[in-house]
């Protein structure tokens, strides 16, 4: 029997957190606003950590140390984002 399209759609969301991507895989992903944003923020020690996409469009996510930043789809820097992270650390097994 083949999947409905709300099963596709979940399976694909399901597969794409699966797939790590490179910082650069992540840059090529980003408007030219972004990019720019980000360029700046990096003067200061920020690294592109991932995209994450919201209602309003593409938000760029970036880290440095613990701190973190983002950059919307028209560039706009904010450095002090209410962002909630998964914890992506493994679960002890016992």
């Amino acid at each position: 029997m083949p999947l409905t399209e709300k099963e596709q759609a979940q399976l694909q969301q399901f597969e794409r957190r699966r797939v790590e991507l490179t910082t650069h895989q992540w840059w090529e992903r980003l408007s030219m606003e972004q990019k720019f944003g980000v360029y700046q923020l990096q003067k200061f020690g920020y690294e592109l950590a991932f995209i994450r996409n919201e209602e309003d469009g593409p938000i760029a996510i970036v880290k440095r140390d613990g701190e973190l930043a983002t950059v919307d789809k028209n560039g706009d820097v904010n450095l002090t984002p209410d962002v909630k992270l998964r914890d992506r650390r493994p679960t002890p097994k016992g």
